[in-house]
């Protein structure tokens, strides 16, 4: 589905709840709104139907964090690197959630030598299930959790916009925050920031230096910037689970009733082959019979080769290759009408005509396979037919088209 789903949560389950629908290809609005709390999620949910999703958190409830190290990371040193954070923040390090994001080798330096830095976010755990428990009892499955602001754009310096009586900034690749409408003048006076690039219009009351930039629609301008973020949240033990796993949980049924049907088929035309097989020995014995009949006391092996000799006695070129032709469609058309058995059949050179008398169940039988030699490209002529006790029997001859 080209259609994405964007929802911005709050920090508690009765603020209010941004979302918007967008196509990332045209880059095109679908539709959007506002909740009223998470308790709206599902209503939501229900008209929306099945879409991926991305979440939004505010980035306040997140620490952003960059940790020097002397060696590029093992397996053991990011097993350790939680707790050597634990001075860093205020939580119970058992009690927070932390994400791993982009790892950077840094050059040397007349102050530090060469190293890594490794960048990660650091969430309550706590917060983290609020949050996924709100979506999945709507029954959203997001794709990709990420703080709100890193998702301003800072190619030009620090940015910022307003969403939902929050400010949003973003002040360097890995430094963003969320604040509320009532602190954002007093921040700033504590940050002391440079010029800043601002997506919303300003207040006059803020002085800080700044640049208006082309308006725009603040959860699109969110939604732009996603697809070059790779960094997500939900790692490890809230990884997404695999959206194959639910959509074979979904088609599951369907692929075993496939599969039953198949085995049907084959087996019916297991079946097939074999009752066709049946037929072609029948009419086998039934040539070997006829030419018997015809030649007393002569053995037979190989019947065709037994009539292109005889043919060639007789002096027959192409009347033998006609003659095979003859045989040949005449037995390939009583293979599918199964029903008409041969009693003799007989060869005229000098009409090119193949003649032979047959029994059927029925006169539709003789219908049938006269109107399959005739599809088939030759002239049919059919004697009369009579009943013979339950049998009807006649006479057909088959000729090329002239």
């Amino acid at each position: 589905m080209s259609e994405q789903l964007l929802i911005r949560l709050g920090s508690r389950a009765e603020q209010s709840i941004s979302w918007l629908v967008w196509t990332p290809l045209s880059q095109e609005v679908i539709a959007s709104g506002t909740l009223s709390s998470a308790a709206e999620l599902p209503e939501l949910a229900e008209r929306l139907g099945p879409r991926p999703v991305l979440a939004l958190v505010p980035a306040a409830d997140l620490v952003l964090k960059e940790v020097i190290l002397p060696t590029k990371p093992s397996r053991q040193i990011l097993q350790a690197l939680p707790y050597m954070l634990e001075d860093d923040v205020t939580e119970d390090i058992e009690q927070l959630w932390l994400a791993y994001a982009a790892l950077k080798k840094e050059p040397a330096s007349p102050e530090q030598a060469e190293h890594y830095v490794q960048q990660v976010a650091l969430c309550k755990r706590q917060q983290l299930d609020s949050w996924l428990s709100w979506l999945a009892d709507a029954g959203f499955q997001p794709r990709q959790l990420l703080p709100d602001a890193l998702l301003l754009p800072v190619d030009q310096g620090p940015a910022a916009i307003e969403l939902d009586g929050s400010w949003l900034l973003r002040q360097a690749e890995w430094q963003a925050t969320s604040i509320e409408q009532d602190w954002w003048s007093d921040y700033l006076q504590l940050a002391a920031l440079p010029e800043l690039i601002s997506f919303s219009p300003w207040p006059d009351d803020i002085q800080q230096p700044h640049t208006l930039a082309e308006p725009e629609l603040p959860l699109l301008l969110l939604a732009k910037q996603s697809q070059s973020q790779s960094f997500n949240v939900l790692q490890g033990e809230y990884a997404p689970k695999r959206q194959s796993n639910r959509l074979w949980q979904q088609w599951r049924v369907a692929a075993v009733l496939s599969g039953v049907c198949l085995i049907l088929y084959l087996g019916l035309t297991a079946v097939e082959g074999w009752r066709y097989g049946q037929q072609a020995r029948l009419l086998q014995q039934e040539a070997i019979s006829t030419y018997q009949a015809a030649f007393p006391g002569e053995s037979v092996v190989n019947l065709r080769a037994l009539v292109q000799r005889k043919l060639q006695q007789a002096g027959g070129g192409d009347q033998q290759q006609h003659f095979l032709s003859l045989l040949q469609a005449l037995q390939n058309n009583l293979a599918t009408v199964q029903e008409v058995q041969l009693d003799n059949l007989r060869y005229e050179a000098r009409r090119n005509e193949l003649r032979f008398q047959a029994r059927a169940e029925s006169f539709q039988s003789f219908d049938r396979l006269k109107a399959q030699l005739e599809q088939a490209g030759y002239q049919v002529d059919q004697g009369a037919l009579s009943n013979d006790g339950n049998k009807v029997q006649g006479t057909v001859s088959m000729r090329s088209q002239p």
